[in-house]
C-alpha cells in the first residue's frame, strides 16, 4: 500500500495507531491501542509464559510486525538481564517511515528512542537491539514462508478474518504449530469460534480470555504435547 492509503488513529487511550484509509480496518482497537498490545500479546503471551517455564534463552514468532507496537513492548516488558531473546517477524507489507515516524510510541511509553532502533532495523537480516534481543524482521508473504526456528510464543496479529482470511486458516495454523515447541503458546485477539476450532484441530488447547475495553473475549492456545495430527 502506498502512504497515502494510510492515515492515523488517536486511540482512546491516547496511544496512536494507524488506519487504512477508505476502510473501517485499523491496526489495533480504537478503544486503546497500548492497552490491547498490552494484554492480548504481553500479558496473556509473554509474561504468562516467562512465569510457566522461567526460561534462559526465548524464541518469538510475530505474525504482522505492523506499527512495531508488540516489538516494542517486548523490549520494555524484558526486564531479566539475562534472557537472550530472539524476535522473529513476518509482515509482506511495512509501513513507510512516513507513516510509523508520526506514532508516538517513544514518547507515549518513555523508551527514549528504543521505537525508532525497533522501526529503522533492517528488513531480512538480524539486527540487535541492546546486548540481549536479536531482532528479524522478515518481508514475505506467510503462505509462501516457511518458518526456520522453534518458537515459544506466538503473537497472531494479522488483520481480521473478515479482511485477510487467507491467514487464518488450518494450513497457517498447522505451519506455526509445526514450529512450536511443545508448552508453547499462541495468543491473538480474535476469539471467532472457526478460529477456535481451527486452532484446536492443529494441535493447540484453546482457552477464552477477558478481553481489553471494547472487545469481550481473547484467545490463548497452547501447543499439546504430543500431537501428531500434521
Amino acid at each position: 500500500m502506498e502512504p497515502a492509503d494510510y492515515h492515523i488513529i488517536h486511540s482512546g487511550d491516547g496511544s496512536d495507531s494507524v488506519g487504512i484509509s477508505g476502510t473501517t480496518i485499523s491496526f489495533h482497537s480504537t478503544r486503546g491501542a497500548f492497552t490491547e498490545s498490552m494484554q492480548v500479546f504481553i500479558e496473556n503471551g509473554l509474561k504468562y509464559y516467562l512465569e510457566q517455564y522461567q526460561p534462559a534463552e526465548l524464541n518469538i514468532l510475530e505474525i504482522g510486525f505492523g506499527t512495531g507496537l508488540n516489538a516494542l513492548l517486548t523490549v520494555l516488558a524484558l526486564s531479566m538481564p539475562q534472557l537472550y531473546t530472539r524476535y522473529t517477524s513476518i509482515d509482506r507489507y511495512p509501513l513507510p517511515a512516513m507513516v510509523y515516524g508520526r506514532l508516538n510510541y517513544d514518547t507515549f511509553a518513555g523508551s527514549t528512542g528504543i521505537y525508532q532502533q525497533l522501526m529503522t532495523a533492517s528488513w531480512n537480516r538480524e539486527v540487535p537491539i541492546g546486548e540481549r534481543l536479536l531482532l528479524q524482521k522478515i518481508r514475505a508473504d506467510l503462505l509462501e514462508y516457511q518458518p526456520e526456528g522453534v518458537y515459544d510464543i506466538c503473537y497472531f496479529d494479522a488483520f481480521a478474518p473478515d479482511d485477510q482470511p487467507e491467514l487464518w486458516t488450518p494450513g497457517v495454523f498447522k505451519k506455526i504449530r509445526s514450529h512450536m515447541r511443545d508448552g508453547g503458546v499462541l495468543v491473538t485477539y480474535c476469539s471467532k469460534s472457526v478460529v477456535r476450532r481451527t486452532l484446536a484441530e492443529v494441535g493447540f488447547a484453546v482457552e477464552k480470555l477477558k478481553g481489553p475495553p471494547g472487545k469481550r473475549e481473547v484467545v490463548r492456545a497452547t501447543a499439546v504435547s504430543g500431537f501428531s495430527g500434521y
